[in-house]
């Protein structure tokens, strides 16, 4: 594919870009404006074969780039991007191309062109170019096409081929290259002396080369020498294995609201002496009790205080359901009731447990138990 192009050669040296020895006659110069960003829709100088009295001789005309077919209605707006390029292996299918092969060939000449690579969603453009900066030659087609004023518009396009072994890399697309003398003669003269595969291969030498340049120039409006200054790109970054553990690691110095904010850690509810090291741990130490110096041998293990503090709760929690079973089977019974004390039948269970517990450490005789000494103050 090629979409972008530098074109900043002058009429009168188009001639022996294309290897002729003489001048040509030029036709609709005047339209032509030297860019080093050109796109489809804009005038550049094509070599071509023309009638005249004495036959077919070579002309410069300058025409727009994008082909817009004859056959096309005279009401029609013309869309210049629609067929900027044609693929060589399909000419010979589409009416648009095949009509045009035996008469309609003609010669493009450029500076260099421009290719993208992507990466992603970032796209990097190339400048392409001849090392000696001679003017690539591209084999085109063209067309005339009569609008509703009685205007003849001359249109080409680009014919392009698969990509060459050294920039496949870049690209799976390339314009047709006619990189000898004979090639060019047998595109825009007599195509019987080479065969029209042998015209269209991919450019293989190697003094075709490249470089990148400012992704500015995607943008129609943006012309000048910048287009083509090249760009010292800069090397990626590749993290090391070490770079991506400190990454996802804990950091080394966390205070204790770091660690005890669930909100601004992930999932830290379970977290324990077994999870921080020792520096992490007398971090916490320090928060808590900033007056004591830890030390190495006694740090406790915060896991172990929260199973101890769970198993208490739990303890407390059995024993409290022990006391509300028991009542609860006593209340259902009737056992709790006095006859000699007709306020308890509105006490309530636990207030009937309270009483048995005091009751606990007296004997039937009004003894005192030896459990009665350790409730004293």
């Amino acid at each position: 594919m090629c979409g972008r192009a530098r074109c900043t050669l002058r009429v009168e040296d188009v001639p022996k870009a294309c290897g002729f020895q003489h001048s040509l006659p030029t036709m609709n110069a005047e339209l032509y404006r030297p860019s080093y960003n050109v796109s489809p829709g804009s005038y550049m100088p094509v070599v071509c074969k023309q009638n005249t009295a004495t036959g077919k001789e070579p002309v410069v005309r300058c025409m727009k780039w994008g082909l817009v077919p004859s056959f096309t209605k005279k009401n029609e707006k013309p869309d210049h991007f629609r067929m900027f390029n044609a693929r060589s292996e399909s000419v010979h299918e589409k009416t648009s191309f095949r009509r045009l092969i035996p008469s309609c060939r003609c010669l493009v000449t450029v500076e260099g062109f421009y290719e993208w690579k992507k990466d992603g969603a970032k796209k990097q453009p190339f400048y392409i170019y001849f090392q000696d900066e001679r003017p690539l030659v591209f084999a085109a087609l063209y067309d005339t096409w009569d609008d509703l004023e009685g205007g003849v518009l001359f249109t080409f396009t680009i014919l392009t081929t698969r990509c060459s072994k050294a920039l496949k890399w870049l690209h799976d697309r390339l314009p047709v290259i006619l990189g000898s003398k004979d090639t060019i003669d047998a595109w825009l003269n007599d195509l019987s002396s080479l065969t029209f595969d042998m015209v269209t291969q991919p450019y293989e030498a190697s003094d075709l080369v490249w470089y990148p340049v400012t992704p500015a120039m995607g943008r129609i409006q943006f012309d000048g020498p910048e287009c083509v200054k090249e760009l010292v790109l800069k090397p990626e970054k590749k993290n090391s294995i070490a770079e991506l553990f400190l990454r996802h690691s804990t950091p080394a110095k966390l205070s204790a609201g770091e660690i005890c904010n669930a909100e601004a850690v992930e999932d830290q509810s379970d977290i324990s002496a077994d999870d921080l090291s020792i520096e992490e741990q007398k971090a916490l130490l320090a928060a808590i009790e900033p007056d004591k110096e830890p030390n190495k041998e006694v740090l406790p293990s915060i896991k172990e205080e929260h199973l101890l503090e769970q198993c208490g709760a739990k303890r407390l929690f059995d024993k409290t359901d022990n006391d509300n079973q028991l009542v609860s089977q006593e209340y259902q019974s009737g056992k709790h009731r006095s006859s000699l004390d007709p306020l308890e039948e509105h006490s309530s269970p636990f207030t009937e447990v309270q009483k048995k517990k005091s009751k606990s450490n007296v004997t039937k005789d009004g003894q005192q138990t030896i459990l009665s000494f350790f409730g004293r103050n």
